[in-house]
């Protein structure tokens, strides 16, 4: 029988209803448990069982006029969460239909709890567009919000410049989904950057139980301590942002 000590991934019905999440602190016989959508619970513990826990990684080809190009960066993250022993899923897409099928296919599963899409994005301010680059077309973030469908409770990480920064476009997409959040960046950033960036965020939201806000605003204030832009210079705000 599991013990589901603090920060145990656990699956429990309660109510009629199936939750998912974290234990965040042990009692006699029961268990305060975190949901991935945010709500916290005391369940009993014959209640619980424990939970399967991955991570879907979707990349498009970053240098999309070069297939000569080895430019990626969805492995390097699949090897370092190993380190959590969390599952990483990991596959290339082209077009909105290869995103659409591997979100339905893999992203739907229960298993499920992150879901990081990889790839170029544009946003100017003051505009209605937000637009995620894939090696053939570009997609709507909002003309096209309906591909996120049915990934209720995930967390979306969009590794990609600037769609952050259109509020529209990261709402329609949360509502449309169902998501427990949307994490993404407000304005562009450097590579490196955002590899160190999201480093930080897996380790806080796989290894504590802080909400998906709380993660993104430790990992922001730890970037300005060490003195690191995540953007162009004199950006005031935060560049990562949660939805």
């Amino acid at each position: 029988m599991a013990d589901f000590d603090r920060y145990s991934r656990v699956i429990f019905e309660l109510d009629g209803a199936k939750h998912r999440g974290k234990v965040t602190r042990v009692l006699p016989k029961k268990r305060a448990v975190v949901t991935d959508t945010g709500k916290r619970m005391v369940v009993p513990v014959r209640r619980l069982r424990t939970s399967p826990d991955r991570i879907l990684i979707l990349e498009t080809r970053l240098d999309r006029q070069n297939l000569r190009s080895n430019r990626t960066y969805g492995p390097m993250m699949q090897q370092w969460l190993s380190a959590y022993d969390i599952m990483t899923l990991y596959e290339r897409v082209h077009t909105v239909e290869d995103l659409r099928s591997f979100l339905r296919r893999e992203g739907m599963n229960v298993a499920t709890r992150f879901i990081q899409i990889i790839g170029h994005g544009t946003h100017k301010p003051g505009t209605s567009k937000a637009t995620f680059k894939l090696t053939f077309g570009k997609m709507d973030l909002i003309e096209q919000a309906d591909v996120f469908k049915g990934l209720d409770g995930k967390i979306i990480l969009f590794s990609c410049c600037e769609v952050g920064g259109n509020r529209r476009a990261m709402e329609l997409i949360k509502k449309k989904s169902g998501a427990a959040a949307i994490i993404a960046y407000r304005r562009w950033i450097y590579d490196c950057h955002s590899n160190l960036c999201e480093v930080m965020l897996f380790d806080r939201l796989i290894e504590t139980d802080v909400s998906p806000h709380k993660a993104v605003d430790s990992v922001n204030r730890a970037l300005d301590e060490l003195g690191i832009k995540l953007g162009p210079e004199g950006t005031k705000k935060p560049v990562l942002v949660c939805y």
